[in-house]
């Protein structure tokens, strides 16, 4: 390593360790992603700090490559780094067969659900009592994000948590280098196949990717594209979709990853609830199918509505609070992410595979649709239409 080098590492380590004990209240982590930005950072914070053997947090799905499990327990081994390895609440393919859409470009939802929700656990287990009581330590280096989009200290939107990005001003080679030379630690072996180490199926995906997906792991690919597939073409609306005829072959859309540029249909929106309003005021939603009632998402608003049969009332309530409850209830999919907004009423049951509401104290936090995974992402979205004067 050469002296300009050393000299950006020795002044990381420093910042490191101040940056530690300042947060000493917070609920602190590495989030450890088995890419050699993380393992960097990681490899500098143990420098820093390592009598205190900060949590490096590891969430593996079923869409992650084997081999990153297996490098994960190569590297605990040989630093002695405290690498825990933790599970989202649903697995992807799990969350496909409850209605999630597949994954696009705009706000993809596999960082918050395959990741996030793990994390999230942690952190609840660990005592916290929201994400804004952590503060993660994230090996991004500047290579691969410009600096006029992110800094030092910035909030994660996805988990709604502080985050430290300590590694911007590094560059690839530099990282390696650091790894190699001055850490003697391996880099995961899965970049021998590709220059980034993300999942089995990433819709940021090139053909090296993508060709060694389906040689290593075909079952996987057949049955993620394959769920593509029917979603797109075997139910027909790839031929409504308004594009160039070019834009609706199985080639463009799958080959080539043409669905991660998916805008929402209307043809994607089902009416489930009509919504009118009686002369006293009261709000009625008429469900229209009786199964999609699930009384635990009314809970913010208990004590100002009452059902009967597949029609809820609600009084005294903003039709605004009341559209989302409604909106929660007919589109959940029990994915348990929405428990970042309330750690201490909300928790997801892991045997059940359940989200569980108890004593909630009305708050209001979850009164908005920021965190709703089933609003925002379900494939065929459930939604309200209003019944003007009542009838």
């Amino acid at each position: 390593m050469n002296k300009t080098l050393n000299h950006k590492v020795h002044e990381t380590v420093r910042w490191l360790r101040k940056s530690w004990q300042k947060c000493s209240s917070l609920h602190r982590f590495v989030a450890f992603s088995t890419g050699k930005d993380s393992l960097a950072l990681a490899a500098m914070l143990y420098e820093a700090v390592g009598e205190e053997q900060p949590p490096c947090l590891y969430v593996h799905h079923d869409l992650e490559f084997p081999l990153n499990l297996e490098y994960v327990h190569l590297v605990r081994g040989r630093k002695g780094f405290n690498i825990q390895i933790l599970r989202p609440h649903l697995e992807y393919f799990e969350l496909m067969n409850r209605g999630m859409g597949f994954i696009t470009l705009k706000e993809p939802w596999c960082i918050p659900l395959l990741i996030g929700t793990g994390l999230a656990d942690w952190l609840r287990h660990e005592g916290a009592g929201s994400t804004r009581e952590a503060i993660m330590f994230r090996g991004m280096s500047g290579s691969e994000f410009s600096h006029s989009l992110h800094r030092r200290l910035e909030l994660y939107k996805h988990l709604d948590m502080p985050c430290f990005n300590p590694m911007l001003q590094f560059s690839t080679d530099e990282i390696i280098d650091i790894s190699k030379k001055r850490y003697g630690l391996p880099i995961n072996p899965i970049y021998e196949h590709m220059s980034r180490s993300y999942c089995i199926c990433c819709y940021t995906s090139d053909t090296r990717r993508q060709a060694y997906s389906k040689r290593h792991f075909p079952h996987v690919c057949r049955r993620y594209y394959g769920q593509i597939d029917n979603l797109l073409f075997k139910s027909g609306l790839i031929e409504r979709a308004h594009l160039d005829e070019k834009f609706k072959t199985k080639e463009e859309k799958l080959s080539k990853h043409g669905f991660i540029h998916w805008k929402r249909l209307p043809e994607q929106v089902e009416v489930a609830a009509l919504r009118h309003q009686l002369p006293s005021g009261a709000l009625v939603y008429l469900i229209k199918d009786e199964s999609l009632i699930s009384e635990k998402h009314l809970m913010p608003l208990q004590g100002r509505w009452h059902r009967e049969g597949n029609e809820i009332r609600f009084w005294d309530v903003a039709q605004r609070d009341s559209d989302i409850v409604i909106r929660r209830m007919l589109n959940c999919i029990d994915c348990g992410f929405c428990m970042i907004e309330c750690f201490r009423y909300k928790r997801f049951d892991r045997k059940k595979k359940i989200l569980q509401i108890e004593g909630c104290t009305q708050c209001g936090k979850c009164l908005r649709l920021a965190f709703c995974m089933g609003w925002k992402h379900r494939f065929w979205r459930r939604d309200i239409r209003s019944i003007p004067d009542g009838r």
